[in-house]
């Protein structure tokens, strides 16, 4: 009965990706939150087709990041004391948002783009493939990054004092 009584106490691995998926919506609706604020507060845009598209995108990138950090975390809390656990995944989780964030939004643009662009794996075609993400990131860490102010870093601070926990 002890044996049974454990085993219901492991999540089983479907449990566990539920719990990842639900996890990275979180993080994935914190990223949007923040960047809902920047557009309306800061900026001033109104609710529109455009705005949506924008938090789709900053809500992509997020969750696909969390997706990326947890198991991670997860592997390092075992080895590492609470201050590394923190800083380390501040620096995960900022790290893959920025970097799954902008790659989404690269995505973005070799589809608008992709009218306009040679023919398929030619010379010229990888060519544009490379400047369009060079230019669609550079765009993005001038402009997008204020998006996740000046929320973006009290959710991250607090996110990764929960990734930190030894219970995670």
């Amino acid at each position: 009965m002890s044996g049974s009584a454990s085993a219901a106490k492991i999540p089983n691995r479907r449990q566990r990706m539920v719990r990842l998926a639900m996890e990275a919506a979180a993080w994935g609706a914190m990223m949007t939150v923040s960047a809902l604020v920047s557009l309306l507060i800061e900026q001033g845009r109104g609710l529109t087709a455009q705005t949506g598209q924008i938090l789709a995108i900053y809500f992509t990138g997020a969750y696909i990041a969390f997706a990326l950090a947890r198991p991670f975390l997860g592997f390092a809390n075992r080895y590492l004391a609470f201050r590394w656990r923190f800083a380390l995944a501040v620096l995960v989780l900022a790290g893959l948002t920025l970097g799954a964030t902008a790659g989404v939004l690269a995505l973005d643009y070799r589809a608008y783009y992709s009218e306009w662009h040679d023919n398929f794996f030619s010379i010229v075609w990888f060519y544009q493939q490379a400047y369009t993400v060079l230019g669609s990131t550079y765009q993005y860490l001038v402009i997008g990054t204020r998006l996740y102010w000046p929320l973006g870093p009290v959710f991250l601070l607090v996110t990764s004092w929960w990734l930190a926990r030894k219970a995670s």
